[in-house]
Formats: structure tokens, C-alpha cells, sequence
């Protein structure tokens, strides 16, 4: 019960505080204690007339007035919730309660007055209400300085009603006095309290992430040193790896030569085996090498300005015999491509032949549509090169990570030779390379559809780790 009250209690003053003063957590917490002030403040400080009532033989009006007084707390919340000045209602409410204090003890004693105690809140507010402030710590103590010098002249100057409460009474009005008062600093104190503790907390929290933080950066930091040095063997490794294979692959055409002079079929079969794996291999090969050049930032551009037209023609060229030998029909719709983009050639031609080469592998026996078309992007004029099958599409959990390195979930026994995956990877990190930008549709059922956009003029993207280096960047006339 007392837990659910709580609970209530607090989505109360939370409901007062304004959204002016959300954005500061020193704000929040000065304002969330006068809140705390002026919503228990008053139930506590009218236990003061309450005794009064019962104690003061000769009751008149200054009972009443101090219980209004007291009460008019209660306003002040309703008047920060309707964005009232902070800083003005704090000097409003020190001024009322400096009232209530003294117009208590000028009925009540004046300087002996049980009620006294109640002057000592005052500076324990000011510090509750606006930390260190000191503008406000100033207008503060002057308001105080003020209101006692106002309280002294006008005690001295005037007749005070006589005290007709009995010493026994006012005995038990101070005990009520004083335990009213200390319930109230005790409250607003054990509030502060748990700010002040969490705000350690929160601090320790903030240490403990900042260790945390720096030790991730340091893993991160010797993850790319790992991954660099990585690139770095596998771009170095060019030679090493190719000079054997194409070693391999010679001497295998030259047995197939002779194969096919002395008509042995068996021979011929064997090696034309050898030849395909080696071929894959090698391409495997390039594909690894071409993937480490990026993320390296060791690969190179020739750059120069060629037709569009004339890219997508080789491209096409180029895998029209696997096409036909697929079922694949290879239809191109390229509007105005007359016009130059500055790229480099052969890298290019990389690109749109992995896309293609893609689109026959994986869709074999359907129609492969190539279109062309200017459009405008963020960077410039560009053109965009669709390439569109008509397949089996790509389900969308495999599509969202169609780029992504390794990530093919396919079995890889049911290719050829296994599949990695690795190509679509490399064509997306060269086509960003180049500056273009490399995007795909697909639904289950009717298709997959990719789009490059190539810009006219050369904008290289940075890679992985570097910035792309460029071999020659002059452009052909």
C-alpha cells in the first residue's frame, strides 16, 4: 500500500514539473524538491494553527490568516505547471514563508516564540530550491535580511497582543513546532539524499562505461590494425597465388590441345575439368585479391572518358555465350547513352559483368533485361544501369544481406564448387569504390532487379580503411 502510494505520489510531481526544465538534470532535481516543499510543506506547516487552535485560549483572527497563509502553498505548483518563472516563484514562495514565520511569531512570543525554528528552513530552502546560484543565493538572503529588519522595526514600533497561552501550552506548541519543522527538513533531506545517491551512482555508471568505452576502442582499434595487416598479406599475396594457377591452367590447355589432335574423348573430359576448377579458382582468387585491395585502400583507377554504350555492349558481348548455354536471352534498352562518363574502364566492366554473370547463374532459362537511363542524384547527374532477371527472386531475410561478406546461408554443397558468396560483396565495395551506387529489388516469385548509378563525372568513394588511390586520372579526349 505504502509502496503504491508512493508510486502515485511521484507521478504527482512529475506531472507539475514543465518540460522547460527537463532538459537539465541539476533543473529537474532543484525543481522536483519544490514540488516535494510546497505539497507537504503545507500539510506539515498547518499542524502550527492546528495547535493554536487547541492551545490558545483567546482565539482570533491571526489563526486563520497564518493557516491561509501556509495553505497558499498549494498554489504554487499549479503555477510552475503553467510555465510560471522558476527563479520568480522561488522568491515568491521565501517571501511567504518569511510571512508566515513572522506574522506566527509576532502573535505568538515575537523573539521566544516556539515557532521560531521554523526561520532556520529558510536558508536550507534556498540552497534545496537553486544549488549554487549564487545570483538567487543573493536575492535570497536579501529577501530574509529584509523581511527580518521589516518584522524587528515593526515588533519594536508596535503593541503585540499579549501571550495569554498558558507555559504548559506553549510548551506543547513548541514540541508541535519543532517536530514539524524537523519533519519537513527530514523530508526534504532524505530526498536529497537519493539524488545525491544517484547521482553518485550515475557517475559510477558513467566511470564504469568510460572503461568500457576505452577498452572497446582499444579492441576495435587492433581489430582493423589485424584486419589491415590481413589485406595487406592477401594484396601482396598477388603473384604468389596466381603464378602457380595460371601455371596450371596453361599446361592444361596444352593437354586439351593435345586431346583433342588425338581424339581422346576420356582425356579431354579430365581435363576439361581441371580447366573449369582452375578457371573458378583463379577467379576465386581475384575476387579475394580485389576485396582485400579495397578494404586496404591499395586498389587503382585508370581513369578516362568512355561511352556508357559502348561498356554495356562489351559486358553484353562478353556473356552472351555462357548466356545462350544457360537458356538466358540477353535484351538490352539503353535510352541516351551517347554521352561520356568519366571511369575506369575495365573496373566498370567488372562490375556490370559480375551482375550479369549473377542474374545467369542463378536464374538460368529466363529472360536477363539490361536498361539505361539518366537520372539525377544528390552528387550530380548520373545514369542508372538496371540489370533484371526474371528468376525465382530472393527471399528478403537473404536480400537484407545479400553484400554482407560470408553471409550466404546457402548450402554449399549444392553448387558447383560450394559458393562463398564473396562476388556480390566485392562488385558492391568496387561500384562505392568508383564512386557509383549499387542497389537491389527482389520478389520471391517475379524477379530480381539491380540498379548501378554511374555519375558522369569521377567522384571516387573512399574505401574501407583508406582513400582510394587513383593511377592516372587524366581524361581521354
Amino acid at each position: 500500500m505504502l509502496k503504491k502510494l508512493a508510486s502515485r505520489y511521484q507521478a504527482l510531481i512529475e506531472y507539475f514539473v514543465p518540460d522547460s526544465l527537463r532538459g537539465d538534470r541539476d533543473s529537474l532535481n532543484q525543481a522536483r524538491m519544490f514540488l516535494i516543499s510546497h505539497t507537504v510543506g503545507p500539510v506539515l506547516g498547518n499542524s502550527v494553527p492546528l495547535a493554536l487552535f487547541f492551545f490558545d485560549p483567546t482565539i482570533g483572527f491571526d489563526i486563520p490568516i497564518l493557516s491561509l497563509l501556509i495553505t497558499a502553498f498549494w498554489v504554487y505548483p499549479f503555477l510552475l505547471k503553467r510555465g510560471f518563472d522558476y527563479d520568480k516563484l522561488v522568491l515568491a514562495s521565501v517571501v511567504n514563508l518569511n510571512l508566515c514565520i513572522f506574522w506566527s511569531c509576532y502573535f505568538n512570543g515575537g523573539v521566544l516564540s516556539p515557532t521560531l525554528p521554523w526561520i532556520l528552513i529558510i536558508p536550507i530552502l534556498s540552497f534545496f530550491y537553486i544549488g549554487g546560484v549564487r545570483r538567487l543565493q543573493a536575492r535570497l538572503l536579501g529577501v530574509f535580511v529584509l523581511s527580518f529588519g521589516t518584522f524587528l522595526a515593526f515588533y519594536l514600533t508596535t503593541n503585540p497582543p499579549v501571550q495569554d497561552i498558558p507555559d504548559l501550552a506553549l510548551v506543547g506548541l513548541g514540541i508541535v513546532s519543532t517536530v514539524a519543522a524537523l519533519c519537513y527538513v527530514a523530508t526534504m533531506a532524505i530526498y536529497y539524499a537519493r539524488i545525491f545517491d544517484a547521482g553518485v551512482e550515475l557517475e559510477n555508471e558513467v566511470q564504469r562505461r568510460r572503461a568500457a568505452t576505452e577498452e572497446l576502442r582499444g579492441a576495435i582499434l587492433a581489430a582493423d590494425e589485424a584486419n589491415h595487416h590481413k589485406a595487406e598479406f592477401l594484396a601482396r599475396m598477388s603473384h604468389e597465388l596466381k603464378t602457380p594457377l595460371n601455371a596450371v591452367i596453361g599446361y592444361g590447355q596444352i593437354l586439351r590441345d593435345e586431346a583433342e589432335d588425338s581424339r581422346d574423348r576420356q582425356t579431354l573430359e579430365d581435363v576439361n575439368r581441371i580447366l573449369d576448377a582452375g578457371a573458378y579458382l583463379l577467379r576465386l582468387i581475384n575476387i579475394i585479391l580485389d576485396l582485400s585491395k579495397i578494404e586496404a585502400g591499395r586498389m587503382q583507377f585508370t581513369v578516362s572518358a568512355h561511352s556508357l554504350g559502348g561498356v554495356l555492349d562489351d559486358a553484353v558481348a562478353a556473356m552472351r555465350e555462357q548466356a545462350e548455354r544457360a537458356g538466358n536471352s540477353l535484351g538490352v534498352r539503353a535510352d541516351a547513352v551517347a554521352h561520356f562518363v568519366e571511369t575506369d574502364r575495365q573496373r566498370l566492366l567488372q562490375v556490370i559483368g559480375e551482375i550479369l554473370d549473377n542474374a545467369v547463374t542463378h536464374a538460368p532459362g529466363v529472360a536477363v533485361e539490361i536498361g539505361c537511363r539518366p537520372v539525377a542524384t544528390e552528387r550530380g547527374a548520373a545514369y542508372a544501369v538496371t540489370i533484371q532477371d526474371r528468376g525465382a527472386g530472393i527471399d528478403p531475410e537473404r536480400l537484407a544481406r545479400l553484400f554482407e561478406a560470408l553471409a550466404d546461408s546457402r548450402d554449399a554443397s549444392a553448387s558447383r564448387y560450394g559458393g562463398t558468396g564473396l562476388n556480390l560483396t566485392v562488385i558492391k565495395k568496387l561500384a562505392e569504390a568508383l564512386g557509383c551506387e549499387l542497389g537491389v529489388e527482389s520478389t520471391v516469385g517475379e524477379g530480381t532487379c539491380f540498379t548501378l548509378q554511374i555519375p558522369l563525372e569521377w567522384t571516387p568513394a573512399k574505401s574501407v580503411s583508406e582513400p582510394v588511390g587513383v593511377a592516372d586520372a587524366s581524361l581521354a579526349a
